[in-house]
């Protein structure tokens, strides 16, 4: 089943499908343009031509159903908003992304449903696919954001003997192994050196380190057990 569409196929849209096709991800590609349509054909995507005034062409594509996130890549701003709307109006949960080259186009766009707006001058390809590479961290930020109770922040000091000593942050997997959010280390010799986790980080987890985290209090339990294996 296909979890993600791209609607439109701009430079932008061009780049995310390269991306999305490395990482091995299931996407569709929509358009209004039989050109653009056959282009992406062509350079080896599942594309397809659509009456983007139609809702029953996104409903077949799977809007509503197993489509989980929307792109709304179009260099056509009013396409991208009338698709927004109608793919919103089908499916309230779907997140969006959409492009908006200014402010106003922004306030629409989110007044319409987006849950992301990205500017297609100030934001590369590499950004936005950053956005959806994280499910998880996305889960939870959303359920902070509304409010349920089972969402915990804990600080976690790496024990004798644990697996993770000696692995650099950015290599532990702990976000996609135990479906935790990690926003930081703390350097167990140094209280003062404290490092927010991002892909640049390369310090090797020591024990006496502490791992702030956040996510359900099932998995933060989990993990404090499976830190010694």
């Amino acid at each position: 089943m296909t979890e993600i569409i791209l609607f439109g196929y701009s430079k932008s849209a061009q780049e995310i499908a390269r991306l999305l096709k490395k990482s091995k991800r299931s996407f569709l590609i929509l358009t209004t343009d039989k050109q653009k349509t056959q282009l992406a054909i062509s350079e080896g995507f599942d594309a397809h031509w659509i009456n983007y005034n139609d809702d029953d062409e996104l409903i077949k594509y799977g809007i509503g159903e197993s489509v989980k996130i929307l792109f709304c890549v179009s260099e056509n701003y009013n396409k991208n908003l009338f698709i927004t709307l109608s793919a919103k109006n089908l499916d309230p949960t779907l997140y969006i992304l959409s492009l908006a080259a200014d402010e106003a186009q922004e306030k629409k766009m989110l007044l319409a449903g987006a849950n992301k707006n990205i500017n297609p001058y100030t934001v590369g390809a590499n950004r936005i696919f950053r956005l959806i590479k994280k499910p998880v961290v996305y889960r939870i930020l959303d359920e902070i954001l509304y409010h349920k109770n089972n969402i915990k922040i804990a600080e976690i000091t790496i024990p004798p003997k644990s697996y993770l000593i000696g692995q650099p942050l950015f290599n532990a997997h702990i976000e996609q192994s135990h479906e935790l959010m990690v926003l930081g280390i703390q350097d167990g010799k140094n209280p003062s050196d404290f490092r927010f986790h991002t892909y640049r980080i390369r310090k090797k987890i020591q024990q006496g380190d502490i791992l702030v985290i956040i996510g359900e209090a099932k998995n933060i339990e989990k993990f404090k057990k499976e830190l010694v294996k």
